[in-house]
């Protein structure tokens, strides 16, 4: 059994058994999966607008701010959406969890690389560099609490996944 998929919420376990075994879901549930993530970007995108705008003071645009957050939605939902389910239900185990633990560790790093390189001043157009990267990255990580439990009362009520 994969440690990572252990007792996951169904938006990690959808995401990865898609790029796993793509064969056995439809286009359909791609693009639902798909239009979920774009949904779901929304509120990150917020928050990348408003991190860069504070860390180095640039004010991005929407579609840019869109696009840049997309990853940080796609890698910090499910994997917040799983540990805040556990947290909620009084069941998060450091054993069962420490290899999400160092995933969501790994990924605020490599996105920190992104945003590092990704944003960059307007007039210069030299990008921000790896510490600004990473406040915004580890910001991104930190509004990424708040937005999983925002998600997991959305899906109580909707039902979406």
């Amino acid at each position: 059994m994969n440690p990572l998929l252990f007792k996951a919420h169904p938006l990690l376990y959808l995401s990865v058994d898609l790029l796993l075994r793509p064969s056995a879901y439809s286009v359909d549930d791609f693009s639902r999966l798909v239009l979920i993530y774009l949904i779901i970007n929304l509120p990150w995108m917020a928050a990348l607008r408003f991190a860069v705008r504070r860390t180095v003071g640039i004010r991005l645009t929407l579609p840019r701010a869109y696009g840049l957050a997309l990853p940080s939605a796609v890698v910090y939902a499910p994997l917040m959406l799983t540990v805040s389910s556990d947290i909620l239900a009084h069941a998060f185990r450091l054993e069962e969890r420490y290899i999400l633990i160092f995933v969501i560790a790994v990924a605020s790093q490599m996105l920190g690389a992104l945003y590092g390189f990704g944003v960059r001043f307007d007039r210069t157009g030299r990008p921000i560099g790896i510490r600004a990267g990473l406040v915004v990255s580890l910001f991104l990580l930190l509004a990424s609490i708040p937005f999983s439990f925002l998600l997991l009362g959305l899906n109580a009520v909707f039902r979406v996944i």
